[in-house]
């Protein structure tokens, strides 16, 4: 038989790789389509296309080409590409592994986490879809983390809920024994990120707004946070209550604007992200904080802390430090069961619920709307209990003054309503009396026991003189409602001459120069209310001057005083300091330019001081979910903030009647 002569043709197929054997390569893809190479290339190209040997000692040219004077090539290029990708397999492995090491040291120092290989084949084949697998991931982790309005605490009686959760066999949502396995070892082994670790801001700016907090800010919160010793601390507890001390720190710092931006748009991601997340004691508390400063979201956000508290039974520590808990409830809690013994811990909560209680309250008078907490007033009512006992604070003692202030307050409004359009009837005038006598007498309580503060000084009596006033004018402008011009009823004269002299002595304090070194510091509460005394002055002195024997040049040149020393405190564009001047000075002008063309003489021409600049603020959408953009407002026809509209007092305008 004729053996039949190999060909390039034959050769090619022997090295091909079998079907087997590729698939059983876990190489990457480029060494799939690679043919298989058995023996080295020895041979130049002119000598393998004649098939002749080639004979070639030390590299080309081999002996023919030399003789012959051809181009002698040897073809090593497969041979290369082998060798080549041989060395760069062993170089991904040494980078594989270093990155691997560079990511478990992140890790464990809370560092944001090095992107992912390109050059590795995973990474390859899942890099276009890297972004939709990190949000998949994220929404999966916050459905995981997804409640049926679970309490943190337990109840005595059975709810409703718990036996549909026992039929579908979801048991109760907040054991950690029905968390899927996987949820509860990604929520291990991944801290989660906060402003620092995301490179929002940095460490030593993260050390100067904890410092500034603790040092001015937390003090006039009656020392919410003061279990916190450190920024360390408060990173490993919370990263939603890290970006809310550093907001509102940014907020009081003069030169703090780009930083109050990047750190309050941090914290309305976390937060609106958070929204169907179970959290603990430490969200709701940095929801306190800062609903108190943060006057554009503050309504979401204390809403948000009073359904959290709700869930958490707050309002329940209130018997625990009385009455020692059924040690079988505790047992059925997913709740540390020493937070129910502890009387610390107790306390801690009973504040925290009070602060829940006060910004709400807050709320709802600078809204004219109902409390969100009305089911549990009976606690309030009872604040003397918690005043009596033996380890009660300093600033205990402040809080239980807000609350029992706010308690009058509230009856106040439930009394005599919030309806601009209804008078207020004649029979009530005896109500108004006994309500300013309450409020006597609880001024008179407080101001006896309160004592300076170490970091905000005499302040404490100082805010409770603020909010006496506060008081006194809340429960006097309520006459002024349904006038529309008419003459001050005379069984209402009393009334209306407090709501002024009210008025009168807030500015007063503010030109104080103990009150002045509060100004930046103080809950939005304050300034929000001295814009409403003094929008209410105007409108008094304007309409009103003859019937209570106002001196209008008096009133003037005391809200001018004002004024300008608002316009010389330096602050970020956000803050309520800036927000209101621009329209209380306008509004000034408007009340001393009607008198004047009346032909009366009120005041010297205004200081060139007054012309103030208004500069349209900057403030840039947070971008994704946001809070309602009252903040977007010019400050120039936003002066009482937000939409406070209910200031403009529509019942008191009159045509010229005085």
């Amino acid at each position: 038989m004729v053996k039949r002569k190999r060909n390039w043709t034959d050769e090619e197929s022997e090295t091909l790789p079998s079907a087997q054997n590729a698939a059983d390569n876990k190489e990457p893809a480029v060494l799939d389509v690679l043919p298989g190479i058995t023996r080295k290339i020895t041979a130049c190209g002119a000598c393998r296309k004649q098939k002749i040997k080639c004979d070639m000692s030390n590299g080309p040219p081999c002996t023919r080409c030399r003789r012959r004077d051809l181009s002698c090539v040897l073809n090593k290029s497969l041979q290369s590409l082998v060798e080549e990708v041989k060395n760069t397999e062993i170089l991904q492995s040494d980078i594989s592994g270093i990155h691997e090491t560079l990511d478990n040291i992140c890790q464990h120092l809370n560092l944001p986490r090095p992107k992912a290989l390109l050059s590795s084949g995973e990474a390859t084949e899942t890099d276009d879809k890297t972004g939709a697998n990190d949000d998949l991931d994220r929404d999966n982790e916050d459905l995981d983390g997804c409640e049926i309005s679970p309490p943190d605490t337990p109840s005595a009686v059975q709810a409703p809920i718990d036996t549909y959760l026992d039929i579908a066999k979801l048991g109760s949502p907040g054991s950690s024994e029905n968390t899927p396995p996987s949820t509860t070892k990604h929520r291990h082994h991944s801290a989660p990120q906060d402003l620092i670790s995301k490179g929002v801001i940095s460490i030593a700016v993260a050390e100067k707004l904890i410092e500034r907090y603790f040092a001015r800010l937390d003090p006039y919160l009656y020392g919410i946070c003061s279990g916190y010793q450190s920024l360390q601390q408060i990173r490993a507890t919370s990263p939603v209550l890290l970006a809310a001390i550093c907001t509102v720190s940014a907020l009081q710092d003069p030169e703090g604007q780009r930083t109050y931006e990047a750190c309050n748009r941090e914290f309305r991601r976390l937060v609106s992200r958070s929204l169907f997340e179970k959290h603990d004691l430490e969200h709701v508390r940095a929801l306190c904080i800062s609903s108190f400063w943060l006057s554009d979201a503050s309504r979401i956000l204390s809403s948000d802390a009073i359904r959290r508290a709700a869930d958490m039974r707050l309002h329940r520590s209130f018997e625990h430090l009385s009455v020692p808990m059924d040690p079988r409830l505790v047992a059925g809690s997913h709740a540390a069961p020493q937070s129910f013994h502890d009387t610390g811990a107790l306390q801690d909560r009973v504040r925290l619920w009070y602060l829940t209680f006060i910004s709400d309250q807050h709320l709802s008078i600078l809204h004219n709307r109902d409390p969100l907490l009305r089911s549990d007033k009976e606690i309030a009512l009872s604040w003397e209990t918690f005043l009596a006992r033996e380890d009660t604070t300093d600033c205990d003692v402040r809080i239980i003054s807000q609350v029992a202030l706010l308690v009058i307050m509230s009856q106040v409004r439930d009394l005599l309503g919030s309806d601009q359009g209804t008078r207020v009837p004649q029979s009530l005038s005896n109500q108004i009396i006994h309500y300013s006598r309450q409020l006597d007498r609880w001024f008179t309580k407080f101001s006896s026991i309160f004592k300076p503060d170490p970091y905000i000084g005499d302040f404490p009596k100082r805010g409770l003189q603020l909010h006496y006033h506060f008081g006194k004018l809340y429960l006097g402008h309520q006459v002024f409602k349904g006038l529309n011009g008419e003459m001050i009823p005379p069984h209402f004269l009393t009334a209306a001459g407090m709501a002024h002299e009210a008025a009168v002595a807030i500015f007063e304090m503010i030109l104080h120069e103990n009150l002045q070194k509060s100004l930046i510091g103080m809950p939005h509460y304050f300034h929000i209310m001295i814009a409403f005394a003094g929008h209410f002055l105007l409108e008094v002195t304007q309409n009103y001057l003859t019937q209570l024997s106002i001196a209008p040049s008096q009133n003037f040149e005391l809200i001018q005083k004002v004024l300008e020393l608002f316009q010389d405190i330096p602050a970020v564009q956000q803050h309520p300091i800036c927000r209101m001047t621009p329209g209380l000075t306008r509004k000034l002008r408007e009340c001393v330019g009607i008198l004047q063309g009346d032909g009366r003489h009120v005041l010297q021409p205004l200081s060139t001081s007054m012309d103030y600049t208004d500069n349209p603020l900057q403030i840039q959408p947070q971008g994704g979910f946001s809070f309602p953009e009252d903040s977007l407002v010019n400050p120039a026809d936003d002066f009482l903030l937000a939409d406070f509209g209910e200031f403009t007092f529509p019942g008191m305008m009159s045509n010229g009647m005085t």
